[in-house]
């Protein structure tokens, strides 16, 4: 009961940015929604819908991430039917990037394809100010089912991608992942990621969802964090 509870809020608050024909979509997406991981070695991964941004002039939510030793910021927003889509992502060592089109991440939970792909320009900017190059991201469902981890049982989707370039931004620095999460130039590993309707990621590796919920107060600091990109 704890669980629905918390998913009520995230849920309800999301419900103003769903399009009308929707369904619940695989990632909630309403500023306060919250997310805390454990890897089962004392260590912590949070992730936090911050707020509102614009990229490439479309609409998006901000999600930041913390994990040890790195934090990184990434754009979604909710396709017609809830696909959720990639716009862009920086973290605080310089990076940035966005994505025209935006990548889609994940499908439509009422969606029945098994792969799907998208071809789009990557740019050293948000505004799209500073086009890089173009990639096809591709990604299938490799499985699924009921998930426990330490947060609860939940019936998942396990998507993988087909190993898309690092990207470097265009001031070149360290090698980070579509998300902005910096990869330091090792080789990528595919490691499936496991999504629940309405919840969101609850595994990635040895990351497992510990709690979540929403909402919580947003801080204007992140909005000086996203503004000031635009001078870049």
């Amino acid at each position: 009961m704890r669980h629905a509870a918390m998913l009520t809020l995230c849920l309800l608050t999301t419900a103003g940015v769903l399009p009308a024909s929707a369904q619940v979509p695989f990632l909630p997406l309403s500023p306060g929604c919250a997310w805390t991981y454990t890897d089962g070695a004392g260590h912590e991964l949070t992730i936090e819908a911050a707020g509102y941004a614009v990229v490439q002039g479309e609409n998006t939510v901000e999600l930041v991430w913390r994990e040890p030793g790195d934090v990184f910021h990434n754009f979604w927003s909710l396709g017609p039917t809830g696909a959720v889509l990639l716009h862009g992502a920086y973290n605080e060592d310089g990076f940035v990037a966005s994505y025209s089109p935006p990548i889609q991440w994940l499908p439509a939970v009422s969606a029945t394809e098994r792969c799907w792909s998208t071809t789009s320009r990557v740019y050293g900017s948000l505004d799209a100010s500073q086009p890089l190059e173009e990639f096809t991201f591709s990604y299938c469902v490799v499985g699924g089912g009921i998930l426990t981890v330490p947060a609860g049982e939940f019936d998942t989707v396990a998507v993988s991608d087909a190993s898309p370039p690092l990207l470097t931004g265009a001031d070149g620095g360290a090698a980070c992942d579509l998300l902005g999460r910096r990869r330091d130039g090792a080789p990528r590993q595919q490691v499936p990621r496991s999504f629940s309707a309405g919840v969101g990621l609850v595994k990635e590796g040895d990351w497992e969802l510990a709690n979540y919920g929403g909402p919580t107060p947003f801080g204007t600091s992140s909005w000086s964090e996203v503004k000031a990109l635009y001078s870049r």
